[in-house]
């Protein structure tokens, strides 16, 4: 009776012990992130956390396309006090101009994954002008930033709809709703109000109060397919570049970029896509963010453990 006694309250611990661990398990780990919150001298080409570096990816981009001020970021980047030496900023990308092919323009990241075997999420801030490109395009590497980059297939893609607002100037506010889905295959069709301009930049005193970031959604996802490559792996790059309309058939980037507010092309010169003469809305990313991801299956399975260990304490009882 009494080794039954002692058995019983090791089998009880025992499986006590297992709903922690299935706890860390199931929680994700920040392997890189983006947050551009540096001073005016911070390059962004390095992640603020973790290991990663960043900068303009394909033809007709410039080496180094982010914004020299001071962009505001998301509301929800913890950044948000200016004080001089600190800033909600985020980056400002180009669209393509007309002239570059599908696929051709953006930014891209290097994320080494190296001794995680999870499942690898991107996840992110976006907001995007309304004369800008509606499609953008997720694009891996297995190889590293001067490998080759093509597009995943087989991941989770996140669906975003909210009510945005902001300011297109410093004191004209817009609001609306703005939608965000990722496809299984990382195809990112953005919607955003009319009048995102995206023109304002951050004071150097005070909160960021006015003017508001205008337009951004936030905790847009895309989680990559296990493997393919992508986990424990030193060479793993990621871009997000902008795409043509997936209806068009051409190959002419005047008729094939849409934007993000009218879904017109650049014979739109009023709320059409308008790159045409390197004007026309840009795109801000914030809070970039490379996470492992644990399992459902590995998860499940620890808990079944646990839930096991504890019944064979209560049958032992």
């Amino acid at each position: 009776m009494k080794t039954s006694c002692i058995s019983a309250v090791a089998a009880g611990l025992l499986a006590f012990s297992f709903f922690p661990m299935t706890s860390r398990l199931a929680a994700q780990t920040t392997i890189a992130q983006w947050n551009f919150n540096g001073t005016n001298s911070e390059t962004f080409s390095n992640a603020s956390t973790g290991t990663g570096i960043m900068w303009g990816y394909g033809q007709g981009n410039p080496s180094t396309p982010f914004s020299s001020i001071l962009d505001n970021g998301t509301p929800d980047d913890p950044g948000t006090l200016v004080n001089g030496t600190n800033y909600n900023r985020s980056v400002t990308v180009n669209p393509p101009l007309v002239s570059t092919r599908n696929l051709g323009a953006g930014v891209m990241f290097g994320a080494p994954t190296t001794g995680f075997n999870e499942a690898i999420m991107i996840s992110w801030s976006q907001t995007v002008g309304f004369r800008s490109s509606r499609f953008w395009q997720i694009l891996v590497s297995t190889n590293g930033t001067n490998g080759s980059f093509f597009a995943p297939s087989g991941g989770t893609g996140s669906s975003i709809s909210e009510t945005v607002n902001g300011y297109n100037s410093t004191t004209n506010l817009i609001s609306g709703t703005a939608t965000a889905t990722v496809s299984a295959n990382g195809f990112i069709d953005f919607r955003t109000i009319n009048g995102n301009w995206l023109s304002q930049a951050v004071t150097t005193t005070g909160t960021i109060t006015n003017p508001l970031a205008a337009g951004f959604l936030d905790e847009i996802s895309y989680m990559l397919p296990t493997g393919q490559g992508y986990e424990n792996n030193a060479n793993f790059a990621f871009a997000i570049v902008g795409a043509f309309d997936p209806a068009y058939v051409g190959s002419s980037g005047v008729n094939g970029y849409k934007s993000s507010y009218a879904g017109t092309d650049s014979s739109d010169s009023v709320n059409g896509y308008n790159r045409s003469t390197a004007v026309g809305g840009s795109m801000r990313l914030d809070l970039m963010t490379v996470t492992a991801v644990p399992e459902p299956s590995t998860v499940a399975l620890l808990a079944m453990s646990a839930a096991g260990a504890l019944w064979m304490t209560r049958r032992r009882r």
